[in-house]
């Protein structure tokens, strides 16, 4: 077995692994690429791979959490190939990983990753616990209603307004996205990165505008062939309780569909009333769980 730092040849490989591990999310080798090449520095990621009989079998990411001003924030995920676990693979990459966050300040990292009990039991054994649950579901967008949009608002795809009209509306909402910690360090480059992610469809992602043709509301989706996964949807504060992300939801999943999706995914923590409501009024079913585990270094 052999652990050393991935290369870009790797990228097929890890986005089979990851999709082996929570094959709800989609992800492609162009993604993987994406992501590698663009992780800001100040993030200070170590990404590893574990090579058996030359292929590679394991991968294992972490660095420090940018997106937030709490100290020592940092975030890992191991993925092992289903054939090969509990043979001590993934301990040794984790123990690598942990190594790495202790070096360069990462006092506090979680870990997001789908619910089994086989994960959430060899996370337990090498120190980390749950912070986080939330329900994971999932819709064929072909049986989402018409959206009905409140009047002096209207719906647009996410490729018609670009990102700089979109970054504040994000921003602000962020910062009430339930999580372990505040995301309140959100800077726009590393909302371009999001925004150019491959895998981030920008006809099907939807904003709405107000009559200033300001984006007061949003949801992103991601596609690759038949399969859909919501990303964040928020909406400002002035502007809540009007149905604008019911809306919106309405209208990227009807876009999808449109696009051959017969299956969107999304998650949401336990403790976001508002945001499970509407996935529940737009026929999401669950299927599942995406936790958040976390441990102190």
């Amino acid at each position: 077995m052999l652990i050393r730092e991935v290369t870009d040849a790797d990228a097929p490989a890890i986005a089979r692994l990851l999709l082996e591990a929570d094959d709800t999310r989609v992800v492609s080798t162009e993604g993987v690429l994406h992501r590698r090449r663009t992780r800001p520095e100040r993030s200070r990621t170590i990404e590893l791979a574990v090579e058996i009989d030359g292929a590679v079998r394991a991968s294992g990411v972490a660095g420090l959490n940018i997106a937030t001003s709490t100290e020592g924030a940092a975030w890992a995920f191991v993925a092992v190939d289903s054939q090969l676990r509990r043979q001590g693979i993934g301990d040794a990459l984790g123990a690598k990983l942990i190594d790495h966050l202790r070096e360069i300040g990462g006092t506090k990292p979680t870990c997001f990753f789908r619910g089994s009990e086989e994960g959430e039991r060899w996370a337990t054994a090498q120190g980390w616990s749950r912070r986080l649950g939330g329900p994971l579901i999932a819709v064929d967008p072909r049986i989402v209603a018409e959206p009905s949009i409140p009047a002096g608002y209207r719906c647009v795809p996410m490729a018609e307004v670009g990102p700089e009209a979109v970054f504040e509306a994000v921003k602000e909402a962020a910062l009430d996205e339930p999580g372990p910690v505040p995301l309140d360090n959100f800077e726009f480059d590393d909302f371009l990165r999001d925004w150019n992610e491959p895998d981030n469809d920008l006809e099907a992602s939807t904003a709405v505008l107000d009559e200033d043709g300001d984006v007061v509301a949003f949801t992103f989706l991601n596609a690759a062939g038949g399969r859909g996964q919501h990303g964040f949807t928020g909406t400002m504060r002035e502007h809540r309780g009007r149905g604008l992300a019911t809306a919106a939801k309405q209208c990227a999943l009807q876009a999808a569909a449109a696009r051959g999706v017969t299956r969107v995914t999304t998650s949401n923590a336990e403790d976001n009333a508002p945001m499970r409501a509407i996935n529940r009024k737009l026929g999401f079913e669950p299927i599942g769980e995406h936790v958040i585990f976390g441990r102190d270094l």
